[in-house]
């Protein structure tokens, strides 16, 4: 009889996964800028291990999207374009609004109450101006709702680019005019709607959360050309000069 292998991971696997863990956060708090430069060697400095786990981390974080990896040249924290921001929006919005409609009806109260749990820590987060716990609870909120769903695929399938969008969230869509405060009124309505969330209902707040990600690719797009204008316009832009 042929041993059955075990489907626990390594020791090198955890440390790898730790590693990413680690790395994936620090650009979704924006500690690194996209485009920014990560030195295999450097990391396994700061991580005090050899340069092969860091290596390993960093094609893990490949796979999602986070890092390009250019050969003899290095690895970069990933840069959008307008066209990716678009496509990738648009994706989300697909997967979560899909997640919304496939939301089993007895899951229902205990989903409204991790959502509105999720909505208290935004609120404290605004009141003490911490941005990024404000950030890393609207992640949980849309996370909430896709795993609630119960599809696994829908589930991966969010995962691979959870990293991405939570990223696009610190980086660029919390900088926008009357944000947080515009998509924190979407998300407690979202919260409490989805006690009742059959029939009309349930359609109204699919296009009550497919609105919602619509205005955050708009914040996206106009905070990332905002920060790729030209010397001159940006100091147009800063002296008011196209109003």
């Amino acid at each position: 009889m042929t041993a059955r292998k075990s489907s626990q991971p390594s020791a090198k696997q955890l440390l790898s996964q730790q590693i990413a863990d680690r790395i994936r956060q620090a650009i979704v708090d924006a500690d690194f800028e996209f485009g920014e430069s990560l030195s295999e060697e450097i990391l396994a400095q700061a991580f005090d291990v050899s340069r092969t786990p860091v290596r390993e981390a960093l094609n893990l974080l490949q796979v999602e999207g986070l890092v390009i990896i250019v050969p003899k040249s290095g690895t970069f924290v990933y840069s959008p374009s307008e066209e990716g921001i678009s496509d990738l929006v648009t994706f989300r919005g697909v997967l979560e609004t899909s997640a919304l409609r496939l939301l089993p009806r007895d899951a229902l109260p205990g989903l409204s109450a991790r959502l509105q749990a999720a909505c208290a820590r935004m609120e404290r987060a605004m009141a003490e101006g911490d941005m990024r716990d404000y950030g890393r609870a609207d992640t949980d909120f849309h996370l909430e709702i896709v795993q609630t769903a119960g599809n696994r695929h829908l589930v991966e399938a969010y995962r691979m680019i959870l990293g991405r969008v939570a990223s696009l969230r610190t980086h660029l869509a919390l900088k926008a005019e009357g944000e947080p405060r515009r998509s924190f009124r979407d998300h407690r309505e979202l919260a409490l709607g989805i006690l009742d969330a059959e029939g009309p209902r349930r359609d109204e707040l699919a296009g009550l959360l497919e609105g919602h990600i619509h205005r955050t690719r708009e914040n996206y797009l106009n905070a990332f050309r905002q920060t790729h204008l030209s010397p001159g316009r940006r100091m147009r832009s800063r002296l008011k000069l196209d109003r």
